[in-house]
């Protein structure tokens, strides 16, 4: 939409004050139509609550938002509020931003976000964020009838990486036109791997740097250091070439659903609980494992799987990671020093991130993810969980059941290079392993490399 208001920076009320307009960057709002529709409506709900102040709203992608908006920042054009992610802690550390830690502190709704929410708003001690209203969750996503047809009667078979090997192994000589596991490979689509790698640890332990990486990143780096860090990146390059498309190193999320639904792809590692993805291609989809479209936790890894499989790094090893909880990219920041209007950006950040009118219709219909403010996950299992498909309901069961082990790469390490660490040395890299630039084991040492590089900047 393009405003919700004027565009210009205030106009009178014709009561003697003065209103207000705060641009908004939201890239939720431009993820399907119905979110947009949504914020438009929210918005205007929300300019009705505060009649002083306005909301001017850009619908921007996620790959839009990350070029776009240091460009903005960069020409003195930033918006008021954006839905910026990682890309905030620059301007933050560039001294772009507001005063974060006045607003966080002098709030009341801290106590109320999630540990992962609360870890993504901090850079060694201070607040560089307002924090985000939502969490994605990554998990196995199958094709329920292809499994059952090489044998697996009950998803419990699929819980640790040797059951669901095996499993592939079967599909692939069963079914040889279908892709067995796609590798979601696109260096912006490849979060699925921090799924993956995680489930090599537990106890909330990261599988990229150790503890406190930020007080000396190079020693703290794990890749090439760590056998459960390099045999996870083995294994992600392995899976797709064993198991998936010529085309899986440029496959983005988006494009996997409907390979599920035409047995194209039997299973991915990327699935976010969201049914409106499924349904934008068959809108009769039936979740669950009697249905169209099962998703679970992404496997253990299990002591014997390295041995069976070949990757040594992994043999005798365990973990349960559960999974990867998106919650950095979602960030909220206000850009309000030069603006001289960071209090009506707060308000409005506070509103998106906590209040029931904005969130619950967008959380559970059009946008279906866990909410990053507490009190709203019970009020939408009351009021929506008896009707939630399966897919969508295991998303609040999956990270109470691994709790710390469920949270979002990089929000613990307090480095300045965390976003090229994350979408390039890593993602990227990754993504020239599948597509065949690099071996399984050049693609550790190629990652240790740009990681090393980028810290020594």
């Amino acid at each position: 939409m393009a405003g919700c208001a004027s565009d210009q920076p205030t106009t009178s009320d014709g009561g003697g004050s003065e209103k207000v307009t705060v641009n908004f960057w939201s890239f939720l709002a431009a993820e399907n139509a119905k979110a947009g529709e949504h914020f438009e409506q929210s918005l205007k709900n929300f300019e009705s609550m505060n009649p002083n102040i306005g909301v001017n709203m850009q619908a921007i992608s996620g790959g839009q938002m990350r070029n776009k908006l240091p460009s903005a920042v960069s020409a003195g054009n930033a918006p008021d509020l954006a839905e910026g992610g990682i890309a905030g802690l620059e301007f933050f550390l560039d001294g772009t931003l507001a005063d974060h830690g006045s607003y966080v502190e002098g709030g009341d709704f801290l106590d109320g976000f999630t540990q992962a929410n609360r870890d993504s708003m901090t850079y060694q001690g201070e607040y560089w964020s307002g924090g985000g209203n939502r969490h994605l969750v990554s998990m196995l996503a199958v094709r329920p009838k292809l499994f059952k047809d090489v044998g697996v009667d009950d998803p419990a078979q699929l819980e640790t990486w040797t059951g669901y090997r095996r499993a592939l192994e079967k599909m692939t000589q069963k079914h040889p036109q279908v892709y067995a596991y796609e590798a979601t490979g696109a260096p912006n689509d490849l979060e699925s791997y921090w799924g993956e790698a995680r489930t090599a640890y537990s106890g909330g332990e990261d599988p990229w740097f150790d503890s406190k990486a930020w007080e000396n990143p190079t020693d703290s780096l794990k890749v090439g250091q760590a056998g459960r860090t390099d045999g996870m990146i083995k294994n992600i390059i392995d899976m797709a070439n064993a198991y998936s498309s010529e085309k899986a190193a440029t496959r983005s999320d988006e494009q996997v659903p409907p390979l599920l639904l035409t047995d194209q792809a039997a299973s991915f590692t990327y699935g976010l609980g969201n049914p409106v993805r499924y349904r934008s291609v068959e809108q009769d989809v039936t979740f669950g494992w009697d249905g169209d479209i099962w998703q679970g936790p992404i496997p253990k890894l299990d002591a014997n799987y390295g041995q069976e499989f070949g990757i040594d790094e992994l043999a005798g090893k365990e973990g349960a990671h559960g999974g990867h909880l998106w919650a950095i990219q979602m960030m909220k920041q206000a850009f309000g020093q030069d603006h001289n209007k960071p209090e009506q950006a707060f308000k409005l950040m506070t509103y998106l991130n906590t209040s029931a009118d904005h969130n619950l219709t967008l959380l559970a219909e059009d946008y279906p993810a866990l909410a990053a403010y507490k009190p709203l996950n019970q009020k939408l299992l009351s009021q929506y969980g008896d009707s939630m498909p399966q897919i969508q309901k295991v998303m609040y069961d999956l990270p109470k059941q691994y709790g710390s082990q469920y949270n979002s790469a990089g929000a613990n390490w307090d480095l300045r290079e965390t976003s090229q660490i994350r979408w390039t040395d890593l993602n990227q890299t990754i993504s020239e392993g599948i597509a065949g630039q690099h071996s399984p084991s050049g693609t550790v040492e190629a990652i240790k490399n740009r990681i090393t590089k980028t810290l020594s900047k």
